[in-house]
């Protein structure tokens, strides 16, 4: 392991709608964690469609609605 990812930590920092997520956030999608590939909606904006890619590079989709809350986490420096 390189000395920069030894100081860097995961932790959760927030609570967001669809609306709020942006491509390269990292969300918890049932129990696990995921990269944003994309967030789509409908012309109504009621419901989404989120685009994500998990740890093995896997690309899935998940369609919630504008009620829906996801996780975020980002990495932070311990130093």
């Amino acid at each position: 392991m390189t000395a920069t990812m030894e100081t860097m930590q995961f932790v959760y920092a927030d609570l967001l709608t669809p609306a709020q997520l942006m491509p390269g956030d990292l969300i918890n999608i049932d129990d696990d964690i995921v990269e944003v590939l994309s967030v789509i909606d409908d012309a109504r904006g009621d419901n989404y469609t989120i685009t994500h890619r998990n740890d093995f590079g896997e690309t899935d989709e998940t369609h919630c609605t504008f009620e829906d809350m996801f996780k975020l986490y980002v990495f932070i420096d311990n130093e």
